[in-house]
Order: C-alpha cells, then structure tokens, then sequence
C-alpha cells in the first residue's frame, strides 16, 4: 500500500515542531500535541541486544500510560518540583531519517532518529535516541498517539527528563 505523501508531510512537521517545542520550553504548545490516552515509554536495556518489552511490567527509564503524566511532569518542571531541571537545561533536537512506515486505520506508524544536545549543571551532553511513534487521525490533523524512545547509550550521567530526550 502506498502512503499519501500528504500523510508523510504531516507527520515530518509534526515530528519538527514537537523537539522545537522542547527547545524552546513551550510545555503547553508541546504536550496540545498529544492524545488524551498518549504513551510515552523510554524502555531500559536488557542486555547489549534488546530493550524491555512490557512497561506495565518491567523496569524503564520513563514511563507515562497517558497524558495525564506528563502534564504532571510538566507542572514539576513549572513550578520547579524537580530536580532534573534545576536549572533548566538548554537543548537542541536534531531529528533525522524520519520515515512513515505504515498506516492502519485511523494509527500511523513513524520511525525518526535524534540526537539532543543539552548544556547545563552537568555539563555538556549528547544522547542519541531512536523514535518510534504512533500517530492517530483526528478532525486537525495527527496527533502523537504514543512516542517510544530507545536511548543508544544506557549509561546516563545526571539527570534526564522529557525535554532531554
């Protein structure tokens, strides 16, 4: 089946303008961008190969089952709750190799790679990542249905939160 390059456009902007978001620390614009019942899973590492599998059940390095927690995240952020952004750190996203895989239904399926650059506290950092998105069709347009990061390097030094990723 060939995927309309209207689709693919639509998911790249998407894609874009959440980590410009992030950047900029435009947390409301940032999180209009997801579904009520959105998924955010950073899964750890199993061994050299293979990530866990099942968040409900395993350990991850972040894990939210629906908006809800990260606009609990973001509140913490906000009113400076945390200690992961005390102070806030800069960042910059560099999204890349995105590529609509396939559609079902009303679900789109996206891959991207990332490499974020941050500077703060702890000095200057790069993290690289693998995405993994779930967009669902809605009356505006898509909207981020679930967002799976893969870190590459599972050794992380200082903290990490939801705009270094």
């Amino acid at each position: 089946m060939k995927i309309d390059s209207e689709i693919c456009i639509e998911v790249e902007t998407l894609i874009n303008k959440e980590t410009t978001l992030l950047d900029r620390h435009l947390w409301d614009d940032w999180i209009d961008l997801f579904t009520e019942d959105a998924c955010y899973w950073v899964p750890s590492w199993v061994d050299e190969e293979q990530t866990v599998g099942d968040p409900e059940t395993q350990l991850n390095l972040m894990y939210f089952k629906n908006r809800g927690g990260l606009e609990d995240r973001i509140f913490r952020i906000e009113t400076r709750d945390s200690y992961a952004s005390l102070p806030l750190d800069r960042t910059v996203h560099i999204v890349s190799n995105i590529l609509v895989s396939h559609v079902e239904e009303n679900v789109i399926f996206a891959t991207a790679n990332c490499l974020v650059h941050s500077f703060g506290k702890h000095g200057s950092q790069n993290r690289a990542s693998l995405y993994d998105y779930k967009f669902r069709q809605v009356d505006m347009g898509v909207k981020i249905l679930q967002k799976k990061i893969t870190l590459i390097d599972d050794l992380l030094e200082g903290p990490v939160d939801i705009y270094h990723l």
